[in-house]
Order: C-alpha cells, then sequence, then structure tokens
C-alpha cells in the first residue's frame, strides 16, 4: 500500500464523519444520567462518532457544573465512568468553537451562545428540548429539534441503513 493509501485510511479512521450538531447542555446532562431513551442515543452516537458534536467552552462549564453537583454526584455514582468518557470526548474529540454571541435573537439571552456555536461551527442541527430555541424551528438553515425528532429523522436512519 502507498503512503497516500495508508495516510488516507488512517485519516478515514480517525477524522470526525458524520453531521455537525450542537447539543444542549440539558441532553448532554440526560443523556448522560439516563441510559436508555432519545437523549443517551444521541450521546452514544457522538462517542461512537456517528455525528459531529460542536461545542462551545460555555457549553462544557455548564455541564461540569451540573453534572458535578452534589445531588447528582451522590444519586447517580455509577454514571462516574459515562462522565469521565464524556468529558474526554467535550475536550478532545468534539469540535470546539468560541460561540461567542454577536446577536441576541432568543427571549432567554443564555441560549444564544448555542446559535452562536452553531454558525461558527457549521452545524446542521441544534438539539434541545429548550422552548425558546425549539419555537425558533430553525435558524440561519440550521435545524432546531427535540432529541426524540433528531433520533427518529438522523439516527434510526443511520441504524436501519447498517443492519
Amino acid at each position: 500500500m502507498k503512503l497516500w493509501q495508508t495516510l488516507l485510511l488512517l485519516l478515514s479512521k480517525f477524522a470526525p464523519s458524520g453531521v455537525r450538531t450542537v447539543v444542549d447542555t440539558n441532553v448532554l446532562i440526560s443523556g448522560t444520567i439516563v441510559r436508555f431513551g432519545a437523549s443517551a442515543r444521541i450521546v452514544d452516537a457522538a462517542l461512537a462518532r456517528e455525528i459531529v458534536l460542536v461545542v462551545a467552552p460555555t457549553l462544557i462549564d455548564e455541564y461540569l457544573d451540573v453534572i458535578r453537583r452534589p445531588h447528582i454526584a451522590k444519586r447517580y455514582r455509577e454514571i462516574t465512568p459515562r462522565v469521565q468518557d464524556v468529558v474526554e470526548f467535550l475536550h478532545h474529540r468534539a469540535i470546539r468553537v468560541k460561540g461567542k454571541v454577536v446577536e441576541p435573537v432568543l427571549n432567554d439571552p443564555d441560549d444564544d451562545f448555542l446559535l452562536a456555536a452553531a454558525l461558527e461551527g457549521k452545524a446542521k442541527y441544534i438539539i434541545s428540548g429548550d422552548e425558546h430555541l425549539l419555537e425558533l424551528a430553525h435558524y440561519r438553515g440550521i435545524k432546531i429539534l427535540t432529541p426524540r425528532e433528531f433520533v427518529e429523522q438522523m439516527l434510526s436512519r443511520k441504524t436501519a441503513s447498517t443492519t
């Protein structure tokens, strides 16, 4: 095998593949804590590189803040390995962007960074359970879906095509 063929093979194994997606903190938390359901399927898909996560520092900070809260850490001790996997993934395998808000859009400005991150990271989807985001439905060509909608529209197709 020629050197360029070997390099292409390595790149295809380690380069992110799949659709670029911004996942709201509420989906990441739910998908970490609960092992079944749409949010868990999305987190599993990200860890398996079926989708490419685009993240901003604000999202990582929110995730760490919530998942490390004493009442969560105490109640869900068995999820520690999964938390470590998700944190490692967010820091080293996700596409990191600044998520700097240029123009406020939402009634809840705390979520504007998700729109900014999606634009900056050229994401096709934002997955959230937040009503303010879901009311938009689309933002500059980016679809905003619930976890269930995303799984039904995007991940179930992928699962069906691989079986």
